[in-house]
């Protein structure tokens, strides 16, 4: 069992190394996709909201502002922007999953070798008192039936 644990903590340790490298890379993917945006006049415009303020101010028209605002969200939609993940944020969630895996898988080997620590020790004050293993087994399957 010890093989084991040392094994999947491992694998855990590598899973954590790719998920730091993939997150850097999904904050890179993540800026660049978030720094969609068209030029007006000389002027970066991220939302329609700012392409409305070119209306009001009378510097474009009404039908030049949906041609621009149509032209931002397909360049939004073609970055990723609109609920969409990047390659490197789809492989990060994949990861974190293989980690909390890894990490239940883990938790339960140590808990297993716990109670099979514990068992061992009963069995040791048991055999101390000069009680038989076949009487130690029956009162351990005594004391589990009560648990359940």
């Amino acid at each position: 069992m010890q093989e084991e644990l040392k094994a999947l903590e491992t694998v855990r340790s590598e899973l954590s190394k790719l998920e730091e490298k993939y997150r850097q890379r999904a904050d890179k993917e993540r800026a660049k996709v978030n720094d969609v945006y068209i030029t007006i006049q000389g002027e970066k415009c991220y939302t329609a909201a700012e392409i409305d303020e070119f209306i009001e101010a009378d510097r474009i028209s009404a039908s030049q502002a949906d041609r621009y605002i149509d032209r931002l969200r397909d360049k939004q939609a073609q970055a990723g922007q609109k609920g969409r993940l990047t390659q490197s944020e789809r492989v990060l969630r994949i990861l974190e999953n293989l980690i909390k895996i890894q990490n239940t898988e883990i938790s339960d080997l140590e808990r297993r070798a716990l109670l099979e620590q514990q068992k061992n020790e009963r069995w040791e004050k048991a055999k101390a008192q000069g009680i038989s293993r076949e009487d130690w087994l029956l009162s351990e399957e005594e004391k589990e039936r009560e648990l359940w």
